[in-house]
């Protein structure tokens, strides 16, 4: 298998987190992987195979990149001996995939990570006008989910919503990205962990994520500053970082409530499940989720969720029972429920999780790869007969 990127290691989004936990399934069930990826200042070693292409930073976030030649590409994939094409990325690397793979005769699968009609409202290639950009990207994306075998939606929300916009695709199947059971787990509660950061003694809301625009920290931050007097030892943990960070800390300041949100970073990957297990909840405001991984992690952990309701947060967060849903005004609220039924909702947060093992969601990548192989035999015998 050939996994294509536009974002790579050190960059970690949720498109490098998916692509990564994907091929450690199918290795575990017994494939070779090989990765395809955007070259960057800092390379970072890596498990498997993988082809670097020169590329070059986008303006508006320089963790994305474009690549921009790729003269070897044909020829590493047909010494690689790739049986499936399978690119998580809209941009660069998903036309150059294609190209390979038309050209090969070799399925593709494409992985639907971004919402890119939203994504140019925070980041575009050109200084165009809202309401020029997102109609000419639903254009670009009519004609180039077209061309794999498969689209891969995330969750069933997006798959409706690409059908919705007039998206024809050959095939489009729900494949989630699974989460690793083992490595999250209510067992990785760690008071100690809690103390690191100043917060032992307080009840402490989880926020992870790239700290850019369209995560929409500001309404959590917004709902922290609601909530300061009745919740006087509330705290709020932020883990993460992103092009936003300098703006999310002054908001933290101008609502008065420096002193109670931590601003992390990046955590060790040893420390990121002792967090998920030893905060009382995780929020996420985001409307740019297409999965929201970290939903899952959380209520893995044992850790109910607030969330927005929109796109794939509601297909995982179910009010009352695993976390509370809200709209962008009734943060607060969900808050306060989510806290006050924390303890109540944590074995129906799990048992949520159990049902996207990292196996059970790459027994259903393979199926897609098979229905990619079928779909392409099929169109190779009437192309000739």
């Amino acid at each position: 298998m050939a996994m294509f990127a536009d974002s790579f290691y050190p960059t970690i989004d949720g498109a490098v987190i998916s692509m990564e936990t994907q091929a450690r399934g199918l290795e575990a069930r017994g494939h070779e992987v090989v990765m395809f990826a955007p070259d960057t200042p800092k390379r970072l070693k890596m498990d498997r195979p993988v082809h670097y292409f020169p590329s070059f930073a986008f303006r508006s976030y320089t963790d994305y990149r474009i690549v921009w030649a790729a003269p070897r590409m044909m020829e590493c994939v047909r010494k690689e001996r790739v049986d499936v094409l399978h690119c998580h990325g809209l941009a660069s690397m998903a036309i150059l995939s294609l190209t390979v793979a038309r050209a090969l005769n070799i399925p593709h699968v494409l992985t639907f990570h971004t919402m890119a009609n939203e994504a140019v409202k925070y980041y575009s290639f050109v200084p165009l006008r809202e309401d020029m950009m997102v109609p000419m990207v639903w254009i670009y994306l009519r004609n180039l989910l077209r061309r794999p075998e498969v689209v891969i939606a995330p969750s069933a929300p997006i798959r409706d919503e690409l059908i919705e916009n007039r998206i024809k695709m050959k095939a489009c199947e729900v494949v989630p990205t699974g989460i690793d059971i083992q490595r999250f787990t209510p067992k990785n509660h760690d008071p100690a962990f809690l103390e690191r950061w100043g917060l032992d003694g307080n009840r402490v809301i989880l926020h992870v994520g790239r700290l850019s625009f369209e995560k929409r920290l500001d309404i959590v931050l917004n709902a922290m500053a609601d909530l300061r007097k009745e919740e006087p030892d509330l705290r709020l943990l932020v883990v993460g970082k992103g092009p936003a960070s300098d703006h999310y800390q002054r908001l933290a300041e101008s609502l008065g409530i420096k002193d109670r949100v931590v601003f992390t970073g990046f955590l060790p990957d040893d420390d990121l499940p002792k967090a998920y297990a030893s905060c009382d909840m995780l929020v996420i405001a985001s409307t740019f989720e297409t999965q929201g991984l970290v939903v899952l992690e959380a209520m893995a952990s044992g850790t109910p969720v607030a969330g927005i309701r929109s796109r794939a947060i509601p297909e995982f967060v179910k009010e009352g029972k695993n976390g509370c849903l809200f709209d962008e005004t009734s943060c607060t609220d969900a808050i306060r429920r989510c806290l006050s039924k924390a303890n109540s909702m944590k074995m129906e947060a799990v048992a949520m999780a159990m049902g996207f093992s990292i196996d059970t969601c790459t027994a259903k990548l393979e199926k897609t790869y098979d229905l990619a192989a079928e779909i392409m035999k099929n169109d190779l015998e009437n192309r000739w007969f």
